[in-house]
């Protein structure tokens, strides 16, 4: 909703920019959101600025119950689960995740979680299963991951079930002639944006692989997967 300057310059501003980056949109969006009274701005100087309040209910809005978590709060939530820090979550998204992770519970907010990667499942020559397993930034997860996490679930060795960053999933394909498949024994997760893991992190944190095992067709991977998380409470 456009308001007169003097209105807005009254409460906290945010350029376009910066509510874009808040709002996790690109700024177009943004003065969409502004044409249609969605977010509270004004012009000064003949540019845009948006109303901090205005921007924060919106992103309140995002983060309700039914609506899928965005990539980075999906991740910055499994970080939280592991005991470890976000970096790219401000500590108000900090605070409202344990919020929702202490009165939901994680096993419950695993449909939640679903944008958090891009799921490609695609068929390699048996004999590049472990070449591709060690390739760089490529995270072990699933069922790639859960002898690391005391499951064994046999054939984990015929099978490679990994995260990646989504820019690096293309080379892949190529190099290893990775085709789609109905019958798959490559799962490639792509990850857009933020990239969760350590440097040199070899397998996903037990929160990860226990969501990953859960949202499998395959109820002895589920079982496998509550096991994880409900030993990890």
């Amino acid at each position: 909703m456009e308001l007169l300057a003097d209105q807005l310059l009254a409460q906290p501003v945010l350029s376009v920019s910066e509510a874009a980056e808040l709002l996790e949109v690109n700024p177009p969006r943004v003065r969409a959101m502004i044409a249609a009274g969605i977010l509270d701005a004004a012009k000064v100087g003949g540019r845009w600025v948006v109303s901090a309040q205005s921007v924060e209910k919106r992103r309140e809005a995002d983060v309700q119950p039914g609506r899928p978590l965005s990539p980075r709060r999906a991740w910055g939530l499994l970080l939280l689960s592991s005991g470890a820090r976000p970096d790219w979550l401000d500590p108000s998204e900090v605070s409202r995740l344990r919020r929702r992770l202490k009165k939901e519970g994680l096993e419950a907010l695993v449909p939640k979680l679903r944008k958090r990667a891009v799921v490609h499942r695609l068929r390699a020559h048996p004999s590049d299963l472990p070449r591709i397993g060690e390739e760089t930034k490529v995270v072990r997860a699933g069922i790639s991951a859960a002898t690391a996490h005391a499951q064994d679930l046999s054939p984990a060795a015929d099978m490679i079930d990994a995260y990646l960053p989504a820019k690096l999933l293309q080379r892949l394909k190529k190099k290893y002639a990775l085709q789609p498949s109905p019958r798959p024994n490559v799962i490639l997760r792509a990850i857009e944006g933020v990239w969760p893991f350590e440097e040199g992190t070899s397998f996903a944190l037990t929160a990860v692989v226990g969501v990953d095992l859960l949202e499998s067709d395959d109820a002895r991977l589920q079982r496998a997967g509550q096991e994880i998380l409900r030993r990890q409470k």
